[in-house]
């Protein structure tokens, strides 16, 4: 029961301040990360990512709610229109339950699942920025020009804290 606790309080401790990081590190580096190469680090992904690699099942009932209304907050503070990461985020945790049904959880899998995850999130979000005309440049400029940046910086995001998240995660797992 105890663990049940911890596990919750660690899941909302970490959506919160990777929520608040992504914004923090996009206006901190803006100069950087906006430049002729845009990079996005997708951090509130990637931690739902990370809680459905090193949690079980159970850990993991009420997720897809947790998705639902972090990507209506997300669509709300950080694109100023509700309707497209609320869908994504879902989607993304669905696709990386489904692939985890056939692979196990390890290194070389998770990179592999997380790269799948973001290519996703990446396609379905200049879609659907496209669609609601928040996003005018062509599909052509997105993949010479973001697309490659955003997906190296969120694999090395990935890379640096897959082990000590693991580490954290395993004191929780039940």
């Amino acid at each position: 029961m105890l663990k049940e606790t911890k596990i919750k309080i660690l899941f909302l401790t970490g959506l919160i301040l990777s929520f608040l990081l992504e914004g923090t590190l996009m206006n901190v580096f803006s100069q950087e990360l906006a430049s002729t190469f845009p990079m996005v680090p997708y951090l509130t992904i990637t931690w739902l990512i990370f809680f459905v690699l090193f949690t079980n099942k159970q850990q993991q009932e009420r997720l897809y709610l947790w998705t639902f209304l972090v990507g209506i907050v997300y669509d709300t503070y950080y694109i100023g229109v509700i309707g497209i990461y609320m869908f994504i985020f879902p989607i993304i945790i669905l696709i990386t339950k489904i692939i985890l049904d056939y692979l196990d959880e390890n290194i070389m899998t998770s990179i592999m699942i997380y790269l799948i995850d973001i290519i996703i999130l990446l396609l379905l979000g200049c879609f659907g920025g496209r669609l609601s005309h928040l996003v005018y440049f062509s599909g052509i400029h997105f993949i010479a020009y973001a697309f490659g940046p955003t997906l190296l910086l969120n694999l090395i995001i990935f890379l640096v804290l897959y082990f000590p998240l693991s580490l954290l995660f395993d004191k929780y797992r039940q």
